[in-house]
């Protein structure tokens, strides 16, 4: 029978506290490491410890309006989801006088995204990178009544719409712009850098048709119920608009989170829910009792 001194006894504890250190240690060692480099895109933002998120200078409600201390919209709350899990606070800049400079931005590094109701287009295309879109919008088209009954001929609005010739009018420098020039050919073009001229130009008869989405255009029932008077809007079922976030060619790691985030949360998104948002921000705020 074994017989162990004391002195042989704490040898062997101190040899089994060794082994199981050493055990560990190799454990540990192959656990993955909290200090493993970031992707380089992602690094840089984490450096510079801030996201920069372009937007137009004009408000487009109920994506984004206000001022920077009291900023609202659903870019605002996309963004704003980004930049938390990237893990840096976001700063909005809204100094672009157009929505073609919101994509120069980021294409030149101002900016780390675009999140500005921006279009997928194919001059865009070969510039940046877009996320998945997070709203798909019909095209839309509000057109002076006079001016359809003159060319109308019998035709089928849709008829018309295939050839035509008028004066259109959309915003200058923005996605309908490149819409425009691809779906009517034979149109005569009149960007202007005012919606509300736009609807007023359409509306006096100075325009055949005004030319942008079909929130935006469902927008001027709400806004301006005696349009419909004067004007017929019309919706491009088989045209769509892709809303997405833009990103740099280079921010692969960062384009990842914004699908991420949209893929998640804001993937249900259509017409009659912006609509209640825009709503449910133009209602006006009364005061409270005192």
């Amino acid at each position: 029978m074994l017989s162990f001194t004391p002195l042989l006894i704490k040898y062997m504890k101190k040899l089994f506290i060794l082994s199981l250190l050493l055990v560990s240690s190799l454990v540990f060692a192959q656990l993955p490491s909290s200090t493993i480099p970031l992707a380089p895109d992602i690094a840089a933002i984490k450096k510079k410890n801030v996201l920069i998120i372009a937007m137009t200078k004009k408000d487009v409600p109920p994506f984004f309006s206000g001022d920077a201390d009291n900023i609202r919209g659903l870019d605002v709350e996309i963004a704003r989801r980004i930049g938390v899990l990237v893990g840096v606070p976001v700063e909005f800049r809204r100094d672009a006088e157009s929505f073609a400079e919101v994509v120069e931005q980021v294409r030149d590094g101002r900016a780390d995204l675009a999140v500005s109701k921006l279009s997928i287009t194919g001059p865009r295309l070969l510039t940046v990178q877009f996320s998945e879109p997070y709203i798909k919008l019909k095209q839309a088209m509000i057109i002076n009544r006079l001016w359809l009954s003159q060319n109308s001929q019998g035709r089928e609005v849709y008829e018309v719409l295939r050839g035509f010739n008028g004066k259109i009018s959309f915003i200058r420098n923005s996605s309908y712009d490149t819409f425009a020039r691809a779906n009517f050919p034979r149109a005569i073009y009149t960007p202007e850098d005012s919606w509300d001229t736009i609807i007023n130009n359409v509306t006096n008869g100075q325009i055949a048709a005004a030319y942008r989405d079909e929130f935006e255009v469902k927008k001027i029932s709400f806004e301006k119920p005696e349009a419909a008077i004067t004007t017929k809007t019309v919706t491009i079922s088989d045209s769509i608009d892709n809303i997405a976030v833009a990103v740099n060619n280079n921010s692969i790691q960062l384009l990842s989170v914004v699908n991420y985030v949209i893929r998640n949360e804001y993937s249900n998104i259509d017409t009659k829910k912006l609509m209640d948002r825009y709503k449910a921000e133009k209602k006006p705020v009364v005061p409270a009792a005192k």
